[in-house]
């Protein structure tokens, strides 16, 4: 299996979540291809409209083993007896939310509060988080914690309704910088 293989089949296992708690605790969900906006690339996972929280971004990995996340630039999974280093996926949903930020903003459809969250989808994941200054900047779940963190992170005096023409127009919008991926230059 290759890691886009496995990258893939760990969204899918997410889209199964977010299929259960759509009507309860999410409004609804999209996903996007690449995006390029001013020749950076990057892809969204999962956009949640969440009423009670605003837009949440997840960014799905499918690591299995034990994974140090920490601050830094680097992350590291150990699987098996062998490490691999991985960019910060706290980093990389930050900067995900930032670049939707400015997209939706653009399009004058931001309305909502983004919040960035890191989301493990195997099944054999086991995450370590740094405390203190070296802690990751986002919080970091596995899959089976989706609800339990929607409702831990919802707020009471909160209500965000999302309609179905606020929702197209989100698409609309991150559909028109939808396309193939352009090497930064």
């Amino acid at each position: 299996m290759t890691l886009t293989d496995a990258g893939n089949a760990g969204e899918e296992s997410v889209r199964e979540v977010l299929r259960e708690i759509k009507g309860t605790l999410i409004s609804g969900f999209i996903r996007s291809k690449n995006i390029c906006y001013y020749n950076k690339n990057f892809q969204i996972d999962f956009l949640l409209f969440t009423p009670k929280i605003g837009l949440v971004i997840l960014e799905v990995k499918n690591w299995k083993g034990t994974v140090k996340a920490v601050g830094g630039e680097r992350w590291v999974q150990e699987v098996a007896g062998y490490k691999n280093e991985f960019g910060n996926a706290s980093l990389q949903s930050l900067r995900t939310s930032g670049m939707l930020l400015q997209i939706l903003e653009k399009g004058r459809v931001n309305k909502w509060p983004i919040r960035p969250l890191v989301v493990f989808a195997h099944d054999n994941a086991k995450i370590l988080k740094a405390n203190g200054k070296h802690a990751p900047q986002t919080d970091i779940i596995l899959k089976s914690m989706i609800p339990k963190w929607i409702t831990e992170n919802s707020s009471d005096e909160i209500m965000y309704k999302f309609t179905s023409t606020e929702f197209e127009a989100v698409k609309s919008v991150i559909s028109q910088y939808t396309s193939e991926y352009v090497e930064n230059t």
